[in-house]
C-alpha cells in the first residue's frame, strides 16, 4: 500500500518539477491527493484485513475520513475500485469513480469525470481502463467497456 501511494504522490512532485522527497508534502499542499489517500487505506482494509473485528473497527475509520473527504473535495473513489500506480487527479469536484471499476498505472483525472459500472443482466459490468489514460473535464466512461492504453477522453462540446 506504501509503496503505490509514495508513487501516487511523487507523480505529483513530478508534474511540478520538484524533487522526489517533496512527495510526502504533497497531502498537505494539494487537497486533490486525500482522496487518493483515503481509498488506499481503504483498499488495502478491503484487501488485507481477513480479522473480522479489526477490520470492521479500521473500514468504521475510513468511512468517518471519506465522507468527510467526499464532502471537502467533491471527490469519490469506491475502495474495492481496482487503480494502479501513478493515479493523478487534476482538479476538485465532480468525480466519481465507482465500485469495481479497474484502471491501469499513471492515469490522469480532471473535473467532473465519472467512470463507473451499468447495465442489466450479461451487460452489466463496469470498466477496464488501461495504462497512461487522461480523463479532460466532463469525461464519462459507464458500462461494461474496455479502454486501452494510451487513450485521451474528454468531453465533447459543440456550441
Amino acid at each position: 500500500m506504501f509503496d503505490i501511494l509514495i508513487e501516487d504522490l511523487d507523480n505529483y512532485s513530478y508534474r511540478l518539477g520538484l524533487n522526489r522527497w517533496t512527495a510526502p508534502f504533497m497531502i498537505l499542499i494539494y487537497p486533490v491527493t486525500w482522496p487518493i489517500v483515503i481509498y488506499r487505506f481503504g483498499n488495502w482494509i478491503f484487501n488485507n484485513f481477513h480479522v473480522p473485528l479489526l477490520r470492521i473497527i479500521l473500514f468504521i475509520i475510513y468511512y468517518f475520513f471519506k465522507r468527510i473527504t467526499e464532502i471537502l473535495t467533491g471527490i469519490e473513489i469506491a475502495h474495492n475500485a481496482r487503480i494502479g500506480r501513478g493515479l493523478f487527479i487534476g482538479h476538485l469536484g465532480g468525480i466519481i469513480i465507482g465500485n469495481n471499476s479497474m484502471i491501469g498505472n499513471y492515469s490522469s483525472f480532471h473535473e467532473g469525470v465519472t467512470v463507473g459500472g451499468s447495465g442489466r443482466g450479461n451487460k452489466h459490468g463496469s470498466p477496464i481502463i488501461g495504462d497512461l489514460n487522461y480523463f479532460g473535464a466532463g469525461a464519462k466512461v459507464i458500462g461494461k467497456i474496455k479502454i486501452g492504453d494510451n487513450v485521451i477522453l474528454v468531453q465533447m462540446l459543440l456550441l
